[in-house]
């Protein structure tokens, strides 16, 4: 196998369920010394999170090797220490938020060397629902800047459980339902119902659609249906507004306890062409074909070091 079709094999295997800091891996069979592999966002709502771990299959790891033993460290445009990233486990390494407008540098020492990678968090952008029913919706984008921006959208669904329960005596007295406490209220009026919920780390990625032939989703085809993400640039709309019409399918937003949750990302130019050449790698991939080159951001390493700033819309709780 040549380097660069190894290369696009782990840029199609190493993926990161960001939100659920949860690391999506397959084996590699190419046999090669391992590379470190690096997958991080930054943006301006949650706290940064990067995962390291190593490009060969490990048996007596049982997966690909975390990496655990690593220097982490953000810095400003000058090369100044801004903070040290905290190791978390499982490959995890956590830390602040990033400011919209500002320049980051980032290096990560492992093993005697030093892979670097810079970004800068996109600007502002506003974000609305216009209307939704069972099966599509429309959103607004306000552009805030004539910057170039370039647009990713997720629907993603998160399970809760609710803990019902009222307070007897300063002890916790468990409801198993809304309506078994209505027929609670009718002996004892004076009861006051308390919720406590606990979401599950993990959220899923939907597949959405949509037929707008600005996004990169309808020029290209490949991505239209089958796709987690759509991709949209601000060519036709730099500075102004537009509207988006989502498709989705209509047992969505009817599963109880789940949380669905619109996630609109205004990237940087290699985040979003790094994301976007996964989703097509992973479509064509089902085909046998490994052709999509896929570029990341960090100096003698595979993977991305992705910016972003975020919006987010609660569809259904």
């Amino acid at each position: 196998m040549s380097i660069y079709r190894k290369i696009d094999l782990l840029a199609l295997l190493f993926l990161v369920v960001f939100s659920g800091c949860e690391k999506e891996t397959n084996i590699d069979i190419s046999g090669k010394t391992p590379q470190l592999v690096v997958l991080g966002e930054f943006n301006q709502a949650d706290d940064a999170l990067i995962n390291l771990s190593t490009s060969v299959f490990s048996a007596a790891a049982g997966g690909f090797p975390n990496v655990e033993d690593a220097q982490v460290s953000l810095l400003d445009q000058n090369n100044n220490l801004i903070e040290k990233y905290l190791y978390q486990g499982k490959g995890n390494y956590t830390g602040k938020k990033a400011v919209t407008g500002q320049n980051y540098k980032l290096s990560i020492t492992y093993q005697g060397k030093t892979h670097r990678a810079e970004t800068t968090i996109p600007p502002a952008f506003q974000l609305n629902l216009l209307d939704q029913d069972s099966t599509s919706m429309n959103v607004k984008i306000t552009d805030l800047n004539t910057e170039p921006n370039y647009y990713t959208f997720e629907l993603r669904a998160r399970t809760y459980t609710i803990e019902r329960y009222y307070l007897e005596n300063g002890q916790k007295i468990k409801v198993n339902s809304e309506a078994e406490f209505t027929e609670l209220l009718k002996t004892h009026p004076g009861l006051t119902l308390k919720r406590d919920t606990a979401f599950d780390a993990k959220s899923n990625r939907l597949i959405i659609a949509t037929d707008d032939a600005r996004t990169e989703n309808v020029r290209f085809n490949v991505l239209k249906d089958h796709s987690g993400r759509i991709f949209l640039t601000d060519k036709t709309f730099n500075g102004n507004q537009t509207t988006l019409e989502i498709y989705y399918d209509q047992s969505i937003l009817k599963t109880e306890n789940t949380q669905y949750t619109l996630i609109v990302k205004s990237t940087s130019a290699a985040y979003f062409d790094y994301l976007y050449s996964i989703d097509l790698q992973a479509a064509k991939s089902i085909a046998g074909v490994l052709d999509v080159p896929v570029k990341g951001n960090v100096t003698d390493a595979f993977g991305i070091w992705g910016a972003a700033y975020i919006q987010k819309i609660i569809l259904k709780n």
